[in-house]
């Protein structure tokens, strides 16, 4: 038997390693929320220090020349003497007695005064156009009690415009946005101003001069309403004058023509008539005549009707000029500005 034929072994195959594919970046994990921020400051330590002492150092420079104000304060009541109130209100009596409700309201109402009523004088373009005009001598403030001055209110807002009016316009807004607060205490009738301005002594005389001011109105007021009381009383007493003497003809007459009449009731009835006449007549013309001289005093009289209860001389009060807060609030600013401007420049970095 003849053998089998032998077979060439298989050749071995051989392994091909599989195409290698492009390799992948790695992700880069960027921070979230509150990383952002802390990367943001922490990749800029120059900016995030130095922008806010920047700041504060510009603050600091700002504050320490700045002049310090100074504020004077006073308090005042106002009311009408007892004379006057008391006289306003006979006359608001004597006047409803004679057929004039008018003059009776304007004389019952003007006996009070309204602390509001104060309160808006201090504010009004008179009283304003006054205070601005007026030359203040504050020469000597005393020690850490400001520059001296010397001149009006113009001369110290330094205002602008283009005619005398404009100017002073302009000092009356700023007398009333930075010099002038008044507030006013309606249940006690208390009228309480604060003047605030750069010269320790011109506080006070500022404020005083606005006291000043309110008792000279007052005083005029007073004066004009009593000269025209005095004038109403004056016509109302010759009329009275004039129908007394014509009810006390009217009487002489009848006592003259008849010179018994206790027998006749009619005539005793006609003469008690003329008799209440001349009594009612004598009546109206007395209380007017009283009324006539009251509002003539009045209308001289001089004294002053506003009781100050804080006087502003010697109440000056430097105000603080918060240069401490003012540098630490411009150092936070500068803070948030410079986190700002970190966060924006990471926000462009990674859109990069």
């Amino acid at each position: 038997m003849s053998a089998p034929p032998r077979t060439a072994p298989p050749a071995p195959e051989r392994l091909v390693p599989p195409p290698q594919r492009a390799s992948e970046p790695t992700p880069i994990v960027r921070p979230t929320g509150v990383g952002v921020y802390v990367t943001a400051l922490r990749s800029r330590p120059r900016l995030v220090a130095g922008l806010p002492i920047v700041f504060a150092l510009v603050a600091l420079a700002v504050a320490i020349p700045r002049p310090r104000f100074y504020e004077a304060r006073a308090a005042f009541i106002a009311s009408e003497p007892q004379s006057m109130s008391g006289s306003l209100g006979a006359l608001s009596s004597v006047a409803s007695q004679l057929g004039m409700p008018a003059l009776s309201a304007v004389a019952s109402s003007s006996a009070t005064g309204s602390a509001q009523f104060y309160g808006d004088l201090l504010n009004s373009t008179a009283i304003a156009h006054s205070v601005i005009t007026t030359t203040y001598d504050a020469n000597t403030p005393g020690d850490y009690g400001g520059r001296p001055f010397h001149g009006n209110l113009l001369e110290y807002f330094k205002t602008k415009g283009k005619t005398p009016a404009d100017r002073e316009v302009a000092a009356m807004r700023e007398l009333a946005r930075k010099v002038l607060v008044v507030t006013v205490d309606r249940p006690t009738g208390v009228v309480r101003l604060r003047v605030k301005t750069k010269n320790r002594q011109l506080s006070a005389l500022v404020a005083r001069r606005l006291l000043d001011l309110v008792n000279e109105f007052n005083l005029r007021r007073r004066q004009t309403q009593a000269g025209a009381e005095r004038e109403f009383a004056l016509k109302r007493a010759q009329a009275s004058l004039d129908s007394l003497r014509a009810a006390e003809a009217a009487l002489a007459e009848f006592r003259a023509s008849n010179i018994d009449f206790s027998r006749s009731p009619r005539m005793a009835t006609r003469e008690a008539e003329l008799q209440r006449r001349v009594s009612l007549a004598q009546q109206i013309y007395t209380t007017v005549a009283q009324r006539y001289e009251l509002a003539n005093i009045e209308a001289v009289r001089n004294t002053p009707v506003v009781t100050v209860i804080d006087a502003p001389e010697g109440l000056v009060e430097a105000r603080p000029r918060y240069t401490v807060a003012i540098i630490l609030g411009a150092f936070v600013l500068g803070l948030l500005v410079a986190a700002a401007i970190a966060l924006n420049a990471e926000r462009l970095a990674s859109a990069r």
